[in-house]
């Protein structure tokens, strides 16, 4: 038989200390009961987790996964994370993770400056030329398409003005091309 593992975690905010058997709520103290326990066990040297940062934090790493999901950029948390010089995203800080459950909360960016959606929206409808977009709120092929190195290496939302005028002109230079080899395949195959 299993010895059960007993997890604490104490809320201040409350003065509440839970009690956890192999990760699920045994029992628990309030009031005065909860903080001397606590204090207790601080002295006695026991593992004991403070409250909302532990079980806060797991939730906020959920969240984001599932935005990302949702948007179909999870495969791409790598370079998503790279500006804060983590692996994981378990490895954010809650400050960090609210950042960028913010950033990808807001599908439609209206907090972005106005020339920066002009711009989005420009390359968005470039993107949809080249057949990268589709009208059925699928984004994981325009999140690969984008984060091709050789395209720009971010996604649409983490670029700056800059960056959407440099993708404005690939993704015109691209329908060029692609213009002009129908063009070229046209005038071959009428004339042979």
């Amino acid at each position: 038989m299993e010895t059960p593992k007993f997890t604490y975690i104490y809320f201040p905010n409350e003065s509440r200390l839970v009690i956890l058997r192999n990760g699920k709520i045994s029992g628990g103290f309030t009031g005065d009961a909860a903080e001397k326990l606590f204090h207790d066990m601080l002295e006695s040297g026991a593992d004991v987790h403070i409250g909302g940062t532990t079980m806060e934090k797991n939730r906020k790493v959920r969240q984001l996964r599932a935005l990302w999901i949702k948007q179909g950029c999870d495969e791409f948390r790598g370079a998503i994370l790279e500006p804060y010089f983590v692996t994981s995203t378990k490895d954010l800080t809650e400050k960090q993770l609210d950042e960028l459950i913010a950033r990808f909360s807001h599908t439609n960016k209206s907090d972005a400056p106005k020339e920066i959606r002009i711009n989005r929206s420009l390359n968005l409808k470039l993107l949809q030329e080249l057949g990268k977009l589709d009208n059925d709120g699928d984004w994981t092929k325009v999140n690969s398409y984008l984060m091709s190195k050789s395209i720009a290496g971010k996604l649409l939302f983490q670029m700056d003005i800059d960056e959407l005028k440099a993708l404005t002109k690939k993704l015109r230079a691209i329908l060029d091309k692609e213009r002009s080899v129908k063009i070229e395949v046209k005038r071959l195959s009428t004339n042979n």
